[in-house]
């Protein structure tokens, strides 16, 4: 295993790690903000796309209970775009933070860590929209419809979708975070292996506080997340350091 030599004048003090944090964050918030700006003016069209999972018996009759619902669910929706829209500026602020740890010719690996991370970030996104979102609505909505009529406000229905979608993209980020940890040699696959079922516990838990309070949604993230997890054994497993 190859030693990692670290010139003592190379060192930053922890102040400065701080600082170089703080910066990176304030970036990030920046690129937020601008996302944000740039989503605002499709807020109507971002929240027609949000409706689309509903049933169709449902579809453009979401309601809203006091004055600002509307605004704040315009606020709402325009910044899960920003999210969206800043991310690979916000991944790209994240590899520069961690980047001084890493080996020279791992620095290299900055374009594989912000595709896999938007493939892996959309393609849960996309799993929950496409998936859980119109199977789970549908069977939430429909129990008890023989006696129970759902009248859905605007910002309630707003918020689970976010929740749900912003949920699944970044639990599948979980190789991704895998694969950098193993890179950096703080984790291995034989770690991995020996905890799997303190992991599949702690999905579980995290499942459970993510998704919405139904136990569908949290059983869809959690079977998922148990094949990601062995996923990720594979991925420390090929791409790790050597002990």
């Amino acid at each position: 295993m190859s030693k990692r030599i670290i010139n003592p004048e190379e060192e930053l003090p922890v102040t400065e790690h701080i600082e170089e944090l703080r910066q990176r964050i304030f970036k990030s918030v920046i690129a937020l903000i601008v996302g944000f700006l740039v989503a605002w003016p499709f807020k109507k069209d971002i929240l027609l796309f949000l409706e689309r999972p509903l049933p169709e018996n449902l579809k453009g009759k979401l309601i809203f209970l006091s004055p600002p619902e509307a605004f704040f669910t315009a606020l709402k929706v325009s910044f899960f775009a920003g999210i969206l829209i800043a991310l690979p500026f916000v991944l790209y602020q994240v590899w520069k933070f961690i980047e001084p740890g890493l080996y020279e010719h791992e620095k290299k690996f900055i374009v594989p860590f912000i595709f896999f991370s938007l493939l892996f970030f959309f393609t849960g996104a996309s799993f929950a929209y496409f998936i859980i979102l119109p199977f789970g609505l549908k069977f939430l909505l429909g129990f008890m419809d023989d006696i129970l009529t759902p009248q859905i406000t605007v910002g309630s229905y707003i918020s689970f979708v976010i929740q749900l979608i912003l949920a699944f993209g970044f639990v599948f980020l979980l190789p991704v975070v895998v694969w950098l940890l193993s890179k950096l040699g703080i984790i291995n696959y034989k770690m991995l292996e020996k905890n799997r079922k303190y992991a599949i516990l702690v999905i579980f838990v995290v499942a459970a506080v993510l998704t919405p309070p139904d136990i569908f949604s949290q059983i869809m993230m959690a079977l998922p997340l148990l094949g990601l997890y062995e996923l990720s054994i594979w991925i420390a497993k090929i791409t790790g350091r050597e002990e």
